[in-house]
C-alpha cells in the first residue's frame, strides 16, 4: 500500500513540475512577443487622448455622418468590426472603433481598474475627444456592461443602443473566478494569463467556441485577434482586467439594477445568436421585457459573435435602426 501511495505521489509531484515548466514557458514567451509599445509610439494609427492615454481607433465612412461608436468585448479591438463597419459606411454613417484597454492598440490604466464604470467613462471620454456629440452606441459581450452604464450616465447623447449578445449577469449571481487565488498571485497568474488569454495557440479554440460554424475561423480571422498579442504588458493587463473587469464585483453597479433599464427611455436594439452558448438567449428577451423601448432581433444559425459570424445582416440590423434613431 506504502508502495502504491509513493507512486501516485510522484506522478502528482511529475504532473505538477511539468505545469510548472510549460506555464514558465508561456509566461517567458509571452515577454520576448511583446515588444511593440502601447499607444501611437509603438503602432501607427489614429489616436485620441483619454484620461492622459493614448487611445487607438479606426474609422469608416465621411466625417459629418451620422455617428456610430462600436464597442468590442473580450481580448478582441477595433479591426474585428471592420466588416459591419465598412457596411455601415457604405450606408452613410460615421462609424468609430476604439481598443479599450486591456485589448487592443490603447494605453492601458496604470491602476488596472477595467470595471463597468471605467469601460463607461472610457466611452464617454473617447466620444468626447473625437467630437461625437449624440450617437449611436453599440457594445458586444463583456463590453455590454459599460456600454449599458454609459448610456445611464449620459442618455441625452444617445440616440440609439445597441446590444449584441450583452453579458451582463442580471439574473444570476457574479461567479466566482475559476483559479481566482492563483490569477491574484502576481506570477503565476501571469504565467496562467500567458498559457490562456494572450497564447496565440488557443486563439483558433477559442474563436471556435464562440462561434456556430467553426469553419469561419479562417487564418485571415486569426491574424487579427492575434495581432495585439505583441504589444507590451498585453498578458499582464489582461491579468488586471481579468480580476477587476471580467469577475469584477458589479453588483451594485447601475447595469446590475432592473429598475435602471426601466426608466431607460431610450430606442434600444438587441441582436441576439439565437445559438448562443454563452449569454443564452433567455437573456437577451430578459433585456426585450425590461427595457420600455427595445426590439429582439434573433439571428439563426449565430453563436455569441454576429459581427464576425454573419456581418452583412448584423450590419443591416444597425443601419436599419440608426435610420430610425437619428
Amino acid at each position: 500500500m506504502h508502495v502504491v501511495l509513493r507512486w501516485f505521489m510522484r506522478i502528482l509531484l511529475g504532473i505538477a513540475a511539468l505545469s510548472v515548466c510549460v506555464l514558465a514557458v508561456f509566461s517567458g514567451l509571452s515577454t520576448w512577443r511583446e515588444s511593440v509599445a502601447a499607444g501611437r509610439e509603438g503602432q501607427a494609427g489614429s489616436y485620441v487622448q483619454v484620461e492622459g492615454r493614448d487611445m487607438h481607433y479606426m474609422s469608416w465612412g465621411l466625417r459629418g455622418g451620422p455617428v456610430v461608436i462600436l464597442v468590442h468585448g473580450t481580448v478582441s479591438w477595433s479591426k474585428t468590426w471592420e466588416p459591419v463597419a465598412q457596411m455601415l459606411a457604405d450606408r452613410g454613417y460615421r462609424v468609430l472603433a476604439p481598443d479599450f484597454p486591456p485589448f487592443g492598440y490603447s494605453e492601458r490604466p496604470a491602476d488596472g481598474d477595467y470595471s463597468r464604470a471605467a469601460l463607461a467613462r472610457r466611452i464617454i471620454g473617447f466620444a468626447d475627444a473625437v467630437g461625437a456629440e449624440r450617437f449611436v452606441l453599440a457594445g458586444h459581450s463583456f463590453a455590454g456592461g459599460g456600454t449599458v452604464e454609459a448610456a445611464f450616465a449620459h442618455p441625452g447623447r444617445i440616440a440609439g443602443l445597441v446590444l449584441l449578445d450583452a453579458a451582463l449577469r442580471l439574473s444570476a449571481p457574479d461567479p466566482q473566478p475559476p483559479l481566482g487565488l492563483l490569477m491574484e498571485t502576481p506570477v503565476l497568474g501571469h504565467a496562467i494569463t500567458a498559457a490562456t488569454f494572450t497564447n496565440p495557440l488557443t486563439t483558433g479554440y477559442g474563436l471556435r467556441s464562440f462561434v456556430h460554424d467553426p469553419a469561419i475561423v479562417a487564418p485571415d480571422l486569426l491574424a487579427v485577434y492575434k495581432a495585439p498579442f505583441e504589444v507590451e504588458g498585453a498578458t499582464a493587463a489582461t491579468r488586471q482586467w481579468y480580476l477587476t473587469g471580467l469577475f469584477g464585483d458589479e453588483r451594485q453597479s447601475p447595469s446590475a439594477d432592473r429598475d435602471e433599464y426601466r426608466r431607460f427611455a431610450r430606442p434600444v436594439l438587441l441582436i441576439w445568436g439565437r445559438q448562443d452558448t454563452v449569454t443564452p438567449l433567455v437573456q437577451g428577451e430578459e433585456l426585450a421585457a425590461l427595457l420600455p423601448q427595445a426590439e429582439l432581433a434573433v439571428l439563426d444559425n449565430v453563436n455569441h459573435i454576429p459581427q464576425i459570424e454573419t456581418p452583412a445582416a448584423t450590419a443591416e440590423l444597425i443601419a436599419g435602426f440608426a435610420a430610425r434613431v437619428f
